[in-house]
């Protein structure tokens, strides 16, 4: 997983500086630390987010997460049994949804973040390294909202703004408008 993911860093291009400065952090600590996609990391971990567009790329599904109370993309953490990071943001995509068949097909990486979680009563205050990769939905898609959501909705990506003021959230949303 660490060398698709360095590949994935390595060919991800943005023009943002704030991202440009979170793929260097992540080729670093992809480098330095071995534990780097364990929960358990105590400094830091990758996280597989999905950022999951409707069929005719106007919509994008977000949740508004039950722990933190914050429109979010659909993602979390990586697990033992994900064989490749591709693999962990499909999973999340299809948990966080309901959509049992989402397509890898077209997939790439949409943006990259680096943001800090709050301690709370199972960890310490932690970094997330989020690679989010970016996936289109069939038109006959049906959502099912997990325990891990407190709202699970469509958005117009033009909406997205009024909703959170996440910068990674907002950063993808333009960037949705931009390549469709």
């Amino acid at each position: 997983m660490r060398s698709e993911v360095s590949k994935l860093l390595e060919n991800y291009q943005t023009s943002d500086e704030q991202e440009k400065d979170h793929k260097l952090r992540m080729l670093n600590i992809l480098q330095q630390q071995n534990d780097i996609f364990s929960e358990e990391s105590p400094d830091g971990h990758f996280t597989a987010s999905a950022w999951l567009l409707n069929h005719d790329k106007t919509k994008v599904l977000l949740t508004l997460h039950a722990k933190l109370n914050r429109w979010f993309q659909l993602g979390g953490h990586i697990e033992r049994s994900d064989a490749t990071f591709l693999d962990a943001c499909l999973r999340e995509a299809q948990e966080e949804s309901g959509i049992p068949n989402i397509s890898a097909e077209g997939a790439f990486v949409i943006d990259v973040d680096i943001h800090k979680i709050p301690e709370n009563p199972k960890s310490a205050a932690h970094l997330h390294y989020d690679v989010t990769l970016c996936f289109i939905a069939d038109k006959h898609a049906e959502i099912t909202m997990s325990k891990e959501s407190k709202r699970l909705e469509w958005i117009g990506i033009n909406d997205v703004k009024n909703i959170t003021n996440d910068p990674a959230v907002i950063r993808m949303a333009e960037k949705t408008t931009w390549l469709f």
